[in-house]
């Protein structure tokens, strides 16, 4: 039986998990539509071929307005769309220059609990965050985020999150 948890109670559920490196530290927030703010909605930089909406937790969102810091029980969510494609495959763009949602085809999710970069060499680090792939219906995919690591580590300055500047301060 899959357990509803709120924005809170996940913080907390991030928070004090046993430290091991793995997806696996990460729920499914299932409520994240209706309990984390939407920070951003656009045309994603890292596939041509998708469109992400980005929502965090309250915790995040307090701690970007206190600090600018995401403390640990942060959650970031992102929704991946496919968008529509023309004759050649190449993306359709609206008149605002945009692409076009097709259909949600995955949901990431970023948390951040003590200790979750332990387990990772150097180059793989990214203060304490930890990455999961789920199905739109919420079922954990078994996706390899060593490129979501990758892709994420340089971004310190901006504690590790590409939408850092959207959240609202």
């Amino acid at each position: 039986m899959m357990r509803v948890l709120s924005g809170v109670a996940l913080g907390v559920l991030f928070w004090s998990m046993a430290v091991q490196a793995g997806p696996e530290n990460v729920a499914w927030p299932a409520n994240y539509k209706t309990e984390f703010t939407n920070t951003f909605n656009g045309d994603r930089t890292a596939n041509e071929k998708q469109v992400i909406r980005i929502f965090a937790n309250e915790t995040a969102v307090a701690g970007a307005r206190a600090d600018g810091k995401l403390p640990y029980g942060s959650v970031v969510v992102g929704e991946l769309y496919s968008v529509k494609l023309d004759a050649d495959g190449k993306p359709i763009r609206s008149v605002l220059g945009r692409r076009i949602i097709d259909e949600l085809a995955a949901v990431v999710v970023m948390a951040r609990g003590q200790q979750f970069d332990a387990e990772y060499t150097d180059e793989l680090k990214v203060g304490d965050w930890e990455f999961a792939v789920f199905s739109p219906s919420g079922e954990r995919l078994e996706k390899d985020v060593t490129a979501c690591r990758q892709c994420h580590h340089p971004l310190a300055d901006k504690e590790f999150v590409f939408s850092y500047e959207h959240l609202p301060r």
